[in-house]
C-alpha cells in the first residue's frame, strides 16, 4: 500500500517557515502586502480567496480582496488592475479564477506588472520559466515539486508523466521537472494509449480535472502519484480528484490525496511568492535611492 503524502502537514511546515521569514523582514520595514481580486459570485472561488486571506493572516502578509459584481466590465478590472500596479504598498496581485464568461482571463492576467504577477501566469513570467531564466513560477506546479522532494531525496533521471498541458498546471510543471533533470513526457486529450505510456511513469502527475480518470490499470506498481484534480461531485458538496484513490493507493509507493493533497501546497507557496516579491521591491527601491 501507498504512503499518502499529507499535503496539509506538508504545507503547515513551510508556513511555519515563511512566518519566521515575514518576521524577519518585518523587522527591515518590509510589510509582504497582496491584492486579491475576485469577480463575480462564484462560490468555489468566494471560497479559495477566503482561505487565503485566512492564510496570509497566519502568516503575518496584509491582504486586501477587491469584490467586483459579476456584471464588471473589461474596463473596471483592467483599472483596478493598472492602479495596482503603480500601489508601492502592493508587492502581489492575484486575479481569482474562473471569471464571468464576457472577461478574458489571460488578457487580464497580462496587464498585471510581471513584478507583482503572484501566480507566475503573465506571458512575460512565463517566458522567462520557459526560457531556463525563471522570475515568478505559478504556485501549484512550485507546491507538486515541494510534495515530489518531500518523497524523492533526488528527481535526476526519473520518468515523469504529465498529464494535461494547461498554462497553470501542466506546462510549467514539465518545465520545472525537466530542470530537475527528470525525463518528462506530455499527455493531453489527443494522445494515444494513455494507460500504456502512464505505467512507465515513475512519477504521474494528473491535473485534468475529471472524475476517476486514473485507475489502477494507469499505474506502475511503487510510482509517486499526484492527484492535481478538483473534482465536484455532481450529488454532494464532495471534491475528489482525477485518481481512483482506493485503486491507485493499492498499488502505488506513494499517493497524494484529494482534498488535503496539492491545495493546501498551492496556497502556502502564494504567500511565499508574495514574500519573495516584497522582497524584491524593497532591494530594487533602495538600488534606486542610492543611484
Amino acid at each position: 500500500m501507498a504512503q499518502i503524502i499529507n499535503g496539509r502537514k506538508i504545507a503547515n511546515e513551510f508556513c511555519d517557515q515563511i512566518k519566521e521569514r515575514v518576521r524577519e523582514v518585518r523587522t527591515r520595514g518590509i510589510f509582504p502586502t497582496i491584492a486579491l481580486i475576485n469577480v463575480g459570485d462564484d462560490p468555489a472561488s468566494r471560497i479559495y480567496v477566503g482561505k487565503k486571506e485566512k492564510l496570509a493572516e497566519s502568516v503575518g502578509i496584509a491582504s486586501t480582496t477587491y469584490r467586483l459584481e459579476c456584471k464588471a466590465s473589461e474596463e473596471e478590472v483592467s483599472d483596478l488592475i493598472l492602479e495596482l500596479n503603480k500601489n508601492e504598498h502592493v508587492h502581489a496581485i492575484l486575479l481569482q479564477s474562473p471569471l464571468p464568461k464576457h472577461l478574458e482571463f489571460q488578457k487580464l492576467v497580462n496587464l498585471i506588472s510581471p513584478d507583482k504577477d503572484v501566480d507566475g501566469l503573465t506571458t512575460l513570467n512565463q517566458g522567462k520559466l520557459f526560457s531556463g531564466n525563471p522570475w515568478v513560477i505559478p504556485c501549484t506546479p512550485l507546491g507538486i515539486l515541494h510534495l515530489l522532494r518531500y518523497i524523492h531525496e533526488n528527481l535526476a533521471g526519473m520518468h515523469a508523466v504529465v498529464l494535461g498541458r494547461s498554462l497553470i498546471v501542466g506546462r510549467p510543471l514539465a518545465q520545472l521537472l525537466l530542470n530537475s533533470n527528470c525525463t518528462v513526457t506530455m499527455l493531453h486529450s489527443y494522445s494515444r494509449d494513455l494507460p500504456t505510456i502512464c505505467r512507465t511513469a515513475d512519477i504521474l502527475i494528473s491535473a485534468v480535472g475529471r472524475q476517476s480518470f486514473i485507475g489502477g490499470n494507469c499505474v506502475k506498481p511503487g510510482a509517486t502519484v499526484i492527484d492535481v484534480g478538483v473534482n465536484r461531485v455532481a450529488e454532494s458538496a464532495k471534491i475528489v480528484g482525477d485518481v481512483i484513490f482506493d485503486d491507485v493507493y493499492a498499488i502505488a509507493g506513494a499517493i497524494s490525496p484529494v482534498p488535503n493533497g496539492v491545495g493546501p501546497m498551492t496556497v502556502a507557496y502564494l504567500m511565499n511568492n508574495t514574500l519573495m516579491l516584497s522582497s524584491r521591491s524593497f532591494l530594487s527601491c533602495s538600488s534606486r535611492s542610492v543611484g
